[in-house]
């Protein structure tokens, strides 16, 4: 049985992906992240949705 889990970047339940520490990113999103070109206008909105996993962690700890 697969574990579904929410992506940090498209926001959807999906089975297969990765995850960084505490974050799940479905295959989709990761394939788009790494083929992204810095100026491309979702160069932005992936790396505010990956700072979010910072903020996940410091609210594990604290």
């Amino acid at each position: 049985m697969s574990t579904i889990l929410k992506c940090v970047i498209c926001e959807e339940k999906k089975e297969n992906g990765i995850q960084v520490i505490h974050a799940f990113i479905c295959d989709e999103c990761e394939k788009e992240i790494v083929t992204t070109e810095t100026n491309a206008p979702t160069y932005n909105t992936f790396v505010e949705k990956l700072k979010s996993i910072n903020t996940r962690i410091e609210e594990i700890v604290n």
